[in-house]
């Protein structure tokens, strides 16, 4: 349940601290910003591990950085979709951690987040090296998005893609424009080839088509599927393989922390978009 608790924007996220978490991938990333400034930033392969490293690492991103949990005022979360036992740990220490220290807590689309990175150069961007903290930075991704998309005029679709395994994929449209940014197909789970079916007569329609369909991500088994597409669309197709970053989860935090969207500690849910494997055969047992 989203909260509007904004009166006025400027006193949400400027110049205070937030914790950004995403642990719906292999990938366990953390963040901890201030205001627009980056000031630490961690990612690593923690795949079935992500309960056991989690706190310890928001931990040590803290002290590396100088900061106590009783400085934090918000944390922002990635609420999936995406790995059915990521998305719960995220989001449950994410809860603790906004109920125990009274912050405010931002529930953030991890697929938006990846779609944010996954549409910038990847020259923009730190090389990782796993486990490492990056420090330094701004929150820039959606600005420098909007400045291209001005300057050439151009619409850019972006799909981001996590794998969700036989064929399946976790997606969903975004598209960047002269006029912002904007989810044009919601969160879900589907078949990639099926998807990239659907896509293609948005794509070739003369009113909303993009100049650009960029594929982000978890590439590397639907490489055949958006291939097809590229070679049946006819325009430029550009495939950004790209690794999850919290610093896109807190820069669209921050972003509806000024508008003050923020959530209702125990309204907040994961958005799973599936039933866990084991949930699904149980049913099928029953029915």
């Amino acid at each position: 349940m989203i909260q509007n608790t904004a009166s006025d924007s400027t006193l949400y996220g400027d110049g205070k601290l937030m914790l950004s978490v995403d642990t719906s991938t292999v990938s366990m990333t953390t963040a901890l910003t201030r205001g627009r400034e980056i000031l630490g930033e961690i990612t690593s392969k923690a795949e079935r591990n992500h309960s056991l490293y989690l706190v310890p690492t928001l931990q040590r991103l803290m002290a590396e950085c100088g900061v106590r949990p009783d400085e934090l005022s918000a944390f922002a979360v990635g609420v999936g979709p995406g790995s059915y036992t990521g998305v719960r740990i995220g989001v449950t220490v994410a809860k603790t951690f906004a109920w125990t220290r009274k912050l405010a807590l931002l529930g953030v689309s991890t697929l938006e987040a990846l779609a944010l990175g996954g549409a910038g150069s990847a020259s923009e961007y730190t090389a990782l090296q796993d486990g490492e903290t990056v420090r330094g930075g701004a929150l820039q991704a959606m600005d420098s998005l909007l400045d291209a998309a001005r300057a050439t005029g151009e619409t850019t679709w972006i799909v981001p893609l996590i794998d969700a395994r036989r064929g399946q994929a976790f997606t969903a449209l975004y598209a960047v424009s002269p006029e912002g940014w904007k989810c044009r197909v919601p969160d879900g789970i589907r078949l990639t080839a099926s998807w990239t079916d659907e896509l293609l007569p948005l794509a070739a329609s003369a009113e909303a088509g993009p100049g650009r369909v960029v594929f982000t991500g978890e590439l590397e088994l639907h490489q055949e599927a958006i291939r097809s597409f590229a070679s049946r669309w006819g325009g430029p197709v550009t495939e950004a393989p790209h690794e999850l970053r919290a610093r896109h989860a807190a820069e669209l935090g921050l972003m509806r922390w000024k508008r003050g969207e923020t959530e209702d500690v125990h309204g907040l849910v994961p958005n799973y978009t599936q039933l866990a494997e084991a949930e699904a055969k149980l049913l099928a047992k029953k029915s």
